[in-house]
């Protein structure tokens, strides 16, 4: 076998197997079952967890590590770990280590470590804050090599609420002498919910002390120890404290001293168990301060007198005879009185006055005669207690006054003695006695409220008395009792209308029943039982009292119901089923629900249906769209409201409402969460087509415009459809085939446009007599419509199709006779015509406008003109114009009588119009080839030829006949041509008469 080297018997039984079996298996058994042999293991350790804090108090959490070998000093990191993130704290070496949030506490040092050893840390925190809780991980570094072990530990640190509170509210001064009693007290409370005790300490800051004194302590554990330098004190019973129902501590000084002037104060510490089962202090808090003065007592002077007490020696039981002696010491006090009054805990016991009256202060005691008090002699004086009870026990003392007696009889007080006290104990006799409090640790508000205390170990009859308190601040109330003869009594005053009753069994328990348990009801219940004897007279006498007190809890209705909105399919198609879950869990109680719906894009809230906790139903919607189930489980009961046939206009959010009612009375409404219930629209298939992109066309023409549906979703799919020119509408057409026009098509373009189904899916507009302005893009928009389970028309998808159109001016086709022609002239009284002849016109309806024209050197000079509407208008007023129109398309204006002046070139010019929108507008325009005129004139020698001036006196006459004929002639010949003219195509003018002229011309006379 293989030499061990430290004697180990596992590595005897190591070497044994390697001779017995392979070396692959002998390493295999070793690394599983001698793995600690090899080396040490790492572990890091922290404070263990959860560990509970107090916001605003130095706190501080330990860390170390153990197994590691190499140097002794470890290096310690810790981290304070969130939801979703990592924080560095601190390090031991790294100063860059804390992040921002805790670098700026780092540096301040209000986060720092101190190292207890080389492998042992305390973190501390000198003011803790809530951002700080979280789980706090303490790491030790990996220094290389293999990692073997556990290098870090994390701990759960819980930051609380500071909510102890101490409180000194009494006089903030007090002046006593030496002697007298002294008692302070305060308030200290917690409302942490975490279970904490409370530790309350009495101080006393004196002049000559450096630091405040503790006086006494009421430790956490409940526990009483005096301070140094007050034990005799406290043992001779000079110094108490005594905790008052929940939150009152009282610091009892019976015979204050002159070394007891200062200033009092209590403080209140919170301490609180960790998982490691150590105490720690969380927080505590200290009162306003008392400042006690004591006055020295001068020694009185000769004449005066002394006052002794002396109670029973030996300990006491109850039912054991007690007598207390007061002595009166007085020298040269003759002819005084003396009145003796015999003091328990500062209360008056008995007295006897000067006159040697005796007065008893409790009267049931002296009337069962278990008290008297005697004068046994000139200056004793002696207080007897047959059958003591527990309660007698206390501080004893005299109070002596000396008196003198006036001539009425009366007594006049001198002055008073106080004797030192002297501390009396009582214990009870052993008991049997015992008292066990059950009940549930929580009932539901209405039920019934019951709380057993069994009894046991009893002899004689019992009685009970129960007590209530609502919270640890407040004091117990009496609820009922119930007599050792088994009568009810003493109902409290917040009970009397109540049906509270107790009662008692045979075995020994007493049951508290409070009916319709009520939220108030809530708290400590304290059930006081007494065991009752029969004295030597026959009376009936408490004998043994033991109590027991347990906290309830009525939780209300409303705080027990949970109401839940549920839905398997919240998002459906249109005509789809929707099912909504109302879930109510919580105390059977009768239920009232509300289902109430909010409609998509509306803040108002509508009523479906209710049901009332008496099951009356009630619709406010159409009960054909709903249908509503209700079924009781053992885990809940559960309305379902279905919706058969999901519509558009039943999208939006759901919730119901759950009322709690016992007996009529409404306990609780609790409304659920929204559910939103989405109802999508099918997928629209539908596709639109125009035949043609763009369409040309001419002023005046027709123009349609077509788009059609060529796919729908559905075949009981419709349609509405708009016609936009541009980006304003022109028209629309809706579902119901109505037409509303647009801005874009104004007044009088309503009037050339309308729009047609031509077949079920195919809509066209038609433009009539098109303008240059009607041109521009065309949208057909075309929006698809179905109708839902309600018969509502909703819309699933909007389509458009362009077309361009292109509106032209048409081509003008006028042409007129453009022959020049010349004409020379040699008669006078001749006259020439200018003839305007149209070879061809853009339109049979075209309208003419014709202006002739004399060419002059500044230019062109209008001489006449025939307007498209009929009227005439001459620009020469020295003659008389011709205008005549023998056909629609030959104008004429002649010159009936030339003279040199009309020499000259003329022309005409012809506008064509053209009637559009019920308006006359210029279409085009052309002119006529040109007329020379040339007169021609004899010369200077023919005009000299005349040999006789006397010929003009022969010709003159003959002339003026000839004249005179021709205007008679004319005259004839104007009636003649007047009844033709009205057969002919003439124009007239009121400011051109026509005259008579041959060839059937219209002749027009301008007289102006």
């Amino acid at each position: 076998m293989r030499k061990k080297a430290n004697g180990s018997i596992s590595l005897r039984m190591v070497d044994f197997w390697c001779q017995k079996w392979n070396l692959p298996l002998l390493l295999c058994l070793t690394g599983l079952l001698q793995w600690d042999l090899c080396s040490g293991q790492i572990q890091v350790q922290i404070q263990e967890g959860p560990l509970y804090r107090v916001k605003g108090y130095p706190i501080s959490i330990s860390c170390n590590v153990t197994g590691f070998t190499g140097p002794p000093t470890r290096d310690f990191q810790f981290i304070l770990k969130k939801p979703n993130m990592e924080l560095n704290i601190i390090s031991t070496s790294d100063k860059e280590f804390a992040y921002g949030v805790f670098s700026g506490r780092v540096e301040k040092k209000e986060i720092y470590i101190q190292r207890l050893s080389g492998s042992s840390v305390l973190l501390w925190i000198k003011n803790l804050q809530e951002n700080d809780a979280g789980d706090l991980l303490c790491e030790t570094l990996h220094r290389g090599g293999v990692y073997y072990g556990d290098y870090d530990d994390e701990t759960k640190l819980n930051v609380i609420a500071d909510t102890l509170e101490a409180l000194y509210s009494g006089s903030p001064s007090q002046s006593l002498s030496e002697g007298d009693p002294l008692q302070l007290e305060c308030q200290v409370s917690s409302q942490t919910f975490q279970h904490t005790h409370l530790m309350v300490t009495w101080f006393l800051h004196g002049e000559e002390d450096e630091n405040p004194r503790p006086v006494i302590t009421l430790d956490r554990d409940l526990t009483v120890k005096p301070g140094a330098g007050f034990e005799d004190r406290y043992r001779a019973g000079l110094i108490s404290m005594d905790k008052v129902e929940d939150t009152t501590y009282r610091l009892k000084m019976p015979q204050v001293q002159q070394s007891d002037q200062g200033k009092f104060f209590c403080k209140a510490t919170e301490w609180i168990q960790d998982p490691d089962r150590s105490w720690t202090q969380i927080a505590h808090k200290t009162t306003a301060a008392c400042d006690v003065e004591i006055k020295r007592i001068v020694a009185p002077d000769a004449g005066s007198f002394s006052v002794y007490l002396k109670a029973s020696k030996g300990p006491l039981q109850e039912g054991d005879a007690l007598d207390i002696r007061c002595s009166v010491n007085a020298q040269n006090l003759p002819g005084h009185f003396f009145s003796v009054t015999w003091l328990k805990n500062q209360q008056k016991v008995a007295q006897i006055g000067s006159s040697g009256v005796l007065t008893m202060f409790d009267k049931e005691r002296e009337n069962a005669a278990e008290m008297r008090a005697v004068k046994t002699s000139h200056m004793d004086y002696l207080l007897t207690i047959r059958s003591t009870r527990t309660e007698d026990q206390g501080q004893y003392q005299c109070e002596v006054w000396q008196e003198n007696m006036n001539e009425d009889g009366t007594f006049k007080k001198i002055q008073k003695q106080i004797s030192s006290p002297e501390t009396v104990s009582i214990t009870a006799k052993e008991s049997d006695l015992a008292v066990v409090m059950a009940m549930k640790d929580a009932v539901t508000e209405g039920d019934a409220l019951r709380v057993v205390c069994s009894v046991s170990g009893f002899k004689g009859p019992l009685s009970v008395s129960w007590q209530h308190k609502k919270d640890s601040g407040a004091s117990f109330i009496d609820v009922i009792s119930l007599t050792h003869e088994g009568v009810m009594k003493d109902v409290g005053s917040r009970y009397q209308s109540r049906n509270v009753q107790t009662f008692h069994s045979p075995a020994g328990n007493f049951t508290l029943e409070l009916g319709a348990s009520a939220t108030s009801d809530s708290g400590e219940y304290k059930c006081i039982v007494s065991e009752w004897t029969v004295q030597s007279n026959g009376e009936m006498k408490k004998a043994n009292t033991h109590s027991q007190q347990k906290a309830i809890i009525v939780n209300s209705v409303e705080s027990l119901m949970k109401v839940s909105l549920k839905s398997r399919t919240s998002t459906v198609p249109i005509d789809s089923p929707v099912e909504l879950l109302c879930i109510v869990r919580g105390p059977k109680v009768s239920l009232a629900v509300r289902w109430m719906f909010q409609p998509h894009n509306s803040t108002f809230q509508t009523n479906i249906l209710s049901i009332s906790q008496t099951g009356e139903m009630a619709w406010r919607a159409d009960q054909r769209n709903y249908q509503l189930s209700i079924q009781a489980q053992p885990t809940g009961t559960y309305f379902t409201l279905k919706v058969p046939r999901a519509s558009k206009q039943q999208e939006g959010q759901y919730q119901c409402q759950v009322d709690a009612y016992q007996k009529d009375v409404q306990k609780a409404k609790i409304i659920s969460n929204p559910l939103a219930v989405i109802v999508q629209k099918p997928v629209s298939k539908m596709s639109l087509y125009s035949p043609t992109s763009r369409l040309e066309t001419t002023v005046n023409a027709e123009a349609k415009l077509e788009c059609s549906v060529t796919r729908t979703t559905t075949n009981t799919s419709r349609f509405t459809v708009t016609w936009m020119f541009g980006s304003q509408m022109l028209l629309t057409m809706d579902l119901d085939a109505v037409v509303k026009f647009g801005p874009a098509a104004g007044l009088e373009m309503d009037q050339r446009i309308r729009t047609e189904i031509r077949q079920k899916q195919s809509f066209q507009l038609t433009i009539h007599q098109v303008r240059t302005s009607d041109s521009g893009q065309y949208h057909c928009e075309v929006e698809e419509w179905l109708q839902d389970p309600l018969g509502d028309w909703y819309s699933l998808k909007n389509m458009s199709v362009s077309t361009e159109m292109v509106v032209k001016e048409k081509e003008s086709k006028l042409h007129v006779q453009k022959d020049n022609r010349m004409l020379n002239i040699t008669n006078h009284q001749a006259g020439f015509t200018i003839d305007c002849v149209i070879d061809s016109q853009s339109s049979d309806t075209s309208g003419f406008e014709v202006t002739w024209f004399k060419v002059q050197e500044e230019g062109p000079v209008t001489i006449f003109t025939a307007r498209h509407d009929g009227t005439l208008h001459s620009a020469i007023t020295d003659k008389n114009l011709v205008f005549g129109r023998p056909l629609a398309t030959h104008y004429k204006l002649t010159v009936p009588q030339i003279s040199p002046t009309d020499v000259g070139q003329y022309y005409c010019q012809v506008e064509e119009w053209l009637l559009t929108a019920n308006t006359w507008k210029r279409f085009a325009s052309d002119n006529s080839g040109e007329l020379s005129i040339y007169v021609h004139t004899e010369g200077d020698s023919e005009k000299q030829a005349d040999p006789l001036g006397t010929t003009l006196g022969v010709t003159i006459p003959l002339i003026c006949f000839l004249v005179l004929v021709i205007i008679l002639l004319l005259i004839r010949d104007h009636k003649r041509n007047s009844e033709l003219t009205k057969k002919k195509d003439c124009l007239w003018a009121e400011n051109n008469p026509l005259t008579p002229v041959p060839e059937g011309t219209c002749a027009a006379e301008d007289h102006s």
